[in-house]
């Protein structure tokens, strides 16, 4: 998979360096793990939190996916439903938050970390 794709490597969790080791440690449906990651990459060794708390910065990636699910969710119920009783909102879009947690604390951390780290991609001899 090292070819420089970014989109594939934040799809898998994958290294931005050199997009073969993992980010995180176990796989998402393990949920009593789900966000024990990797302090450095497996393959190149790189250092995922480039700086203390780096990852704070990811919490306003994972309140803006929040946002943009229940924004979706509401609309879908009130185009679905023909506007419900408010509590028929509630229900359902505080499910769908939660079950969603573990892909966007994962996901907001992957991107993240591709983004905003300065970690840039570097073919690796085999």
């Amino acid at each position: 998979m090292p070819n420089g794709n970014k989109l594939k490597a934040i799809a898998m969790g994958k290294c931005p360096k050199c997009e073969k080791g993992d980010i995180f440690q176990f796989k998402w449906w393990q949920l009593g793990h789900f966000s024990k990651m990797n302090k450095t990459c497996p393959t190149c060794q790189v250092n995922f939190e480039v700086e203390p708390g780096f990852f704070y910065g990811s919490m306003y990636m994972s309140y803006g996916f929040s946002v943009m699910i229940m924004i979706i969710g509401g609309v879908a119920i009130y185009n679905i439903f023909n506007d419900p009783p408010v509590l028929y909102y509630i229900i359902p879009i505080t499910l769908v938050s939660l079950l969603f947690t573990p892909f966007n604390f994962r996901i907001s951390r992957v991107i993240y970390l591709h983004l905003v780290s300065g970690i840039k991609f570097k073919k690796i001899a085999k």
